[in-house]
């Protein structure tokens, strides 16, 4: 298997208790079938609690203007009771989310973090996650049929074994990925959420890091869920 050995080039709160930076942040965008109230959320590190950051929204368009906070960090939006999109809030302009609610076409752009984890997810579902759909699929026909035979249970078996080694691999990957840009802040988004499965490795990743900035909602949010 191939590691790139440096894949990737190169809010917050109405209430911010500490560490603020200086200007607005912008979130622009348009839903064309939203109809209720919609919310921009996040955890504030301190306290390690969800509130709401943003919430007015006016015919259809979304124009948030939110206080500074130490980027980057994640954020998500609710909407009609829903969580409708996730990503990650990196810079300060040219933030966008536009697309549907009802058949989770919303597409968010501008921030280079949340670019570079969405290329990543492609690669991870077409290496990874699509061949482990298919061998899912597949075990959960054979496990339906009333009576199995031996060649049954022969290709289940061999099935499972195939399953485990994709498992293993794509963590294998992900934590080469890591090592290889220990500078590199996307490395937190994947400790948290490629490798949750073990914390001991994400401790153990955690430690290996070089960020500089340790101010930012993601690192002092996993830093202080894996203390």
């Amino acid at each position: 298997m191939r590691v790139v050995s440096r894949l990737w080039s190169g809010v917050g709160i109405l209430f911010l208790l500490q560490g603020c930076g200086s200007g607005e942040i912008k979130v622009e965008g348009e839903f064309t079938d939203l109809a209720g109230e919609m919310r921009l959320l996040a955890v504030m590190p301190s306290l390690s609690d969800t509130l709401s950051i943003a919430g007015k929204v006016q015919a259809k368009k979304v124009e948030w203007r939110i206080p500074a906070l130490d980027m980057p960090a994640k954020v998500w939006i609710e909407a009609e009771g829903r969580r409708v999109v996730e990503f990650i809030l990196d810079q300060k302009k040219g933030i966008r989310i536009d697309g549907a609610l009802k058949n989770d076409s919303v597409v968010v752009s501008g921030g280079k973090l949340e670019k570079e984890y969405a290329a990543l997810r492609q690669f991870l579902k077409e290496k990874y996650e699509s061949p482990l759909e298919e061998i899912n699929h597949s075990v959960s026909r054979i496990l339906g049929r009333s009576k199995r035979t031996s060649s049954d249970e022969k290709r289940l078996s061999r099935l499972v074994t195939l399953k485990g080694h994709y498992e293993y691999y794509r963590n294998v990957y992900i934590k080469k990925l890591v090592r290889a840009n220990l500078s590199h802040e996307l490395s937190l988004v994947l400790i948290e959420e490629e490798l949750g499965d073990s914390v001991h490795v994400q401790r153990q990743l955690f430690q290996e890091l070089t960020i500089e900035n340790k101010n930012s909602y993601l690192y002092r949010i996993l830093e202080k869920r894996l203390q």
